[in-house]
This record gives C-alpha cells, structure tokens and sequence, in this order.
C-alpha cells in the first residue's frame, strides 16, 4: 500500500478549509479544496492512500471507488508537480 509525504522543498498553509502550497523549487502555489486537503492531512498522519480515500468516502456518503480513483489522480498529480512524494 502506498504512502506519501509532502515533499521537503514544500511549505504550507491552511486558508478557510483550503491548502495552499509553495514549491519553492519552481516558486509556484498550488491551492488545494477541502477534499484534497483532508487527503493530505490524513497522508501526513501516515495513512495510506487507499485509507485516506475511504476516510473521505466514508465522511462524505460518496461510492468508495468512485473516490478511490479522484484521490489516485489528485495524488499522483501532485507527485508530478514535485508537491508530494512516495514513501514506501
């Protein structure tokens, strides 16, 4: 099962229930929604992905694979933009 972390070169900040991350490799923000942030929150916890996302699933009465598939593209999204990164 997969685990991530934010990556070191990565600062952030909750704003009103949202997540704003600075890449201060490319000096880019990244704003992220309240479900992408309990996402994260929980893979800083040291859950996996896939217990984060029936965590979510379960908190908003939404189909479990449904929302299994919209975390793995959010997560590996931000794998892509060097925001997160895989642990194990």
């Amino acid at each position: 099962m997969s685990r991530y972390r934010t990556a070191h070169d990565v600062l952030r900040a909750e704003i009103d229930g949202q997540e704003v991350l600075l890449n201060t490799k490319t000096g880019e923000y990244h704003l992220v929604n309240s479900t992408g942030r309990a996402i994260l929150v929980s893979l800083e916890e040291g859950q996996t992905l896939q217990d984060s996302a029936a965590e979510v699933a379960a908190e908003a009465g939404e189909d479990l694979g449904r929302v299994a598939d919209e975390a793995n593209v959010f997560v590996h999204a931000m794998c892509e933009r060097g925001l997160l990164e895989e642990i194990e």
